[in-house]
């Protein structure tokens, strides 16, 4: 068995016992004046749903961040400023499968974008709490059907996250498997999350829903089905990760180790765009989109789904169709239009913009640079002078395959 995998699941066996709005600090579980706690002998209640599903949120907000954080340091977007390991592993390339901060770290470390164990934890709570409020009925928990929505929608997330960056997945014990798994189980969960959203006409999951539907067929190559769903998404629609400063968890970690701390510096690649979407004139190399530790994060959005459409179009060889819709989002911003004649540089041209519109967040560009195999930074990094790594994608971690 593997045994990481098995540890999440203890780790969230004790940490059901103490559901909370924000998710659950597994540190504290055993303090009993944790504010916001269940107690065990609660934990079937049905009335307390709600809590569950807050706590299934939280959980992968929390993830959420690490993730979108530590892959767009690992990506091409950021450098590593600084000589402190593990930090200094993120940003060039060289967090291994023995690396326990990747694999092992909660979302209660300050100095960590641990990823492995909270997408985990995440993933595993989504399916608990369906398991609970499949068991109860309508008139046990009000809202029963958009609770469950909310629930498959978020856990779908984190398993799609795993399937576009990891080497190979795991679930519950089971065997490696190619990260198509992942994939797979977020394409289900998705489709399920849907039919309940739409049932309970809740506008805000329906677009969530098909956000990460449209990803998802795009990860796997289905253009003409990410392009359906990518062309149902509310125009307008934005959908955010929020984040706070009543706890580490809550915070957002991309600002905190980027901005405030200096472990990270903006890409010089990033520096030189020539486009209203970066500013050039900034000296200490920061990202504005995020300016505090609370500073939310976007999930997902009408524009990704624009993007997700134009490169499905692009890749059906609509080359006319997906250039329009790039040059409105163009046009929006005061650029010109982008031209492209033949398949191939339409496609060049949407990542291109992908780069620009979806930067520093969401792992976007760690997708696409393992999508489309695109050439790493390699050589040595020019503010540590220390030599790149090899790690492409997330490595499968010893701790799981050695049942440590």
């Amino acid at each position: 068995m593997h045994i990481s995998i098995d540890r999440a699941a203890r780790w969230i066996a004790v940490a059901v016992t103490c559901l909370c709005f924000a998710g659950c600090n597994t540190d504290r579980v055993l303090k009993v004046e944790f504010p916001g706690q269940i107690p065990t002998d609660q934990i079937n209640d049905p009335t307390l749903a709600p809590v569950l599903v807050r706590s299934v949120i939280g959980d992968f907000e929390c993830a959420y961040s690490n993730y979108m954080s530590g892959s767009s340091v690992h990506s091409d977007e950021y450098e590593t400023a600084n000589s402190n390991v593990p930090l200094a592993n993120w940003g060039e390339r060289t967090i291994t499968a023995d690396e326990d901060d990747y694999s092992a770290t909660t979302c209660d470390a300050q100095f960590s974008f641990g990823m492995n164990l909270t997408l985990q934890t995440a993933r595993f709570q989504a399916e608990e709490v369906t398991k609970k409020l499949n068991a109860w009925t309508d008139q046990q928990v009000p809202d029963r059907a958009l609770l469950l929505a909310q629930v498959k929608i978020y856990g779908a997330y984190a398993y799609l996250l795993m399937g576009e960056s990891f080497c190979q997945v795991a679930f519950d014990g089971g065997p490696a498997q190619p990260p198509s798994a992942g994939l797979a189980l977020a394409e289900t969960r998705f489709s399920e999350g849907l039919t309940l959203a739409q049932q309970v006409n809740d506008a805000d999951l329906v677009d969530l829903a098909r956000v990460g539907t449209a990803r998802v067929k795009m990860d796997l190559k289905k253009w003409s089905e990410a392009d359906q769903f990518a062309n149902q998404v509310t125009p307008g629609y934005s959908k955010d990760v929020g984040r706070g400063v009543e706890s580490v968890r809550r915070w957002n970690k991309l600002w905190y180790l980027a901005q405030q701390v200096g472990a990270y510096t903006v890409a010089p690649a990033y520096r030189t765009m020539n486009d209203p979407r970066f500013n050039a004139a900034i000296r200490l190399w920061i990202t504005t989109k995020y300016t505090s530790l609370e500073s939310p994060m976007r999930l997902a959005s009408s524009i990704e789904a624009n993007l997700i459409r134009a490169e499905a179009l692009a890749q059906q060889n609509q080359v006319p169709a997906a250039m329009a819709l790039v040059n409105a989002r163009r046009a929006q911003v005061g650029l010109a239009a982008a031209s492209a004649t033949t398949q191939q540089e339409a496609i060049d041209t949407i990542i291109a913009e992908r780069r620009k519109e979806l930067s520093f967040e969401g792992g976007h560009r760690l997708n696409d640079l393992l999508r489309y195999n695109i050439t790493w930074k390699t050589g040595t990094n020019p503010f540590t002078n220390r030599t790149y790594g090899s790690t492409t994608c997330w490595p499968f971690p010893t701790r799981e395959k050695n049942g440590v």
